[in-house]
C-alpha cells in the first residue's frame, strides 16, 4: 500500500455500506483522522478496527497540519473520514488538503457512500435540468433564498437538519411558486423514509415532527409573484387549515409581512 492521506468514505447510515479497499485501508493506516471519534468507534468496533485514531475538523487545522505534514513525510499511511459518506462533501478537510498538495504530498480518493449520490437517484426528477449540490445552506433566511434564487434553473440537492428544516422550505417557498421537494430521511438505515412535499402539500405536513438525517432534492418549477398582495381570503384559508402560528409561517418571508400586522389580520376575520 502507497504512503499518502486516503481519504475514505465510510457509511451514511448501515454499517454493512463499505468497501474491501475501504476496511482494508482502514487496518492498515497507522493513524485514522475522524470527524467525531465516538461516533466512528462504532465503525472500528464492529470491524475490528484497530488503528490509533484521533480527532480532526477544521478548527484542528493549526494546531494539527505540521504534525500531520511530518507523519507523511516519514510514508506513514493516514486516512481520513468524516461522520458518514465521502469526505469533504460538506465535511471538514479542504484548508487540511490543500496545505498538503502544497508540500507534494499523495492523496488518495477511496469512494464509496454518499448521501449526495443517493438524493440523486431518489429524487425521481423527470426534467432534463442539471443537479447544482448546495450542502447546507447559511442559517439567515435572506442568505437561503438569495442561494436559491442563483440557482434557479437547476435540480438542487441540499443537506438540512430537524434545526433548519423549516427555514430550508420557507426559503423554497419564497423563491418559487411552484416546487417539490423529495426529503430523504434517515438514508440507509431501518427508518429510511422518501416524503413528496410541493406547492400543493407543504402546509399539511408537520415539519417539525421530521427528525433525523436529512437530504432534501428540490425542483424549483416557477417564480414566485412578488408584487402579489396576502388577501384576506388567503389568510382565511390558511389560518383555517393550519392555525395561526403556522400559517404565519407559512407567508411571513413570502409576503413579508410582521407578525403584529399578520395576527390583526387574522383576528378581525375571526371577529367578522
Amino acid at each position: 500500500m502507497e504512503p499518502g492521506l486516503y481519504l475514505v468514505a465510510t457509511p451514511i447510515g448501515n454499517l454493512d455500506d463499505i468497501t474491501i479497499r475501504a476496511l482494508n485501508i482502514l487496518k492498515n493506516s497507522e493513524i485514522i483522522f475522524c470527524e467525531n471519534t465516538n461516533n466512528s468507534k462504532k465503525l472500528f468496533k464492529k470491524y475490528s478496527i484497530e488503528a490509533k485514531y484521533d480527532k480532526y475538523t477544521d478548527h484542528d487545522f493549526d494546531r494539527k497540519k505540521d504534525e500531520i505534514l511530518q507523519n507523511l513525510k516519514q510514508k506513514k499511511i493516514i486516512s481520513l473520514i468524516s461522520d458518514s459518506g465521502s469526505p469533504l462533501i460538506s465535511d471538514p478537510g479542504n484548508q487540511l488538503i490543500n496545505f498538503l498538495y502544497q508540500n507534494n504530498v499523495k492523496i488518495f480518493s477511496i469512494p464509496g457512500p454518499s448521501a449526495l449520490i443517493s438524493g440523486i437517484q431518489l429524487s425521481g426528477f423527470l426534467n432534463k435540468k442539471i443537479f447544482s449540490f448546495l450542502g447546507f445552506l447559511p442559517k439567515k433566511t435572506s442568505q437561503k433564498i438569495s442561494i436559491l434564487k442563483a440557482h434557479f434553473n437547476n435540480n438542487l440537492i441540499i443537506y438540512t437538519t430537524k434545526q433548519q428544516l423549516e427555514k430550508d422550505i420557507e426559503a423554497v417557498v419564497a423563491v418559487s411558486e411552484k416546487f417539490e421537494i423529495i426529503l430523504l430521511k434517515e438514508l440507509t438505515k431501518m427508518f429510511e423514509e422518501r416524503i413528496y412535499i410541493s406547492h400543493e402539500n407543504y402546509m399539511k405536513i408537520d415539519l417539525k415532527a421530521i427528525k433525523g438525517e436529512l437530504v432534501l432534492a428540490v425542483n424549483l418549477i416557477s417564480s414566485s409573484q412578488k408584487q402579489e398582495e396576502l388577501s384576506l381570503e388567503y389568510v382565511s384559508k390558511i389560518v383555517t387549515e393550519i392555525g395561526v402560528k403556522k400559517a404565519y409561517q407559512v407567508v411571513k418571508t413570502k409576503y413579508k409581512i410582521s407578525r403584529n400586522k399578520f395576527y390583526k389580520m387574522a383576528i378581525n376575520l375571526n371577529n367578522e
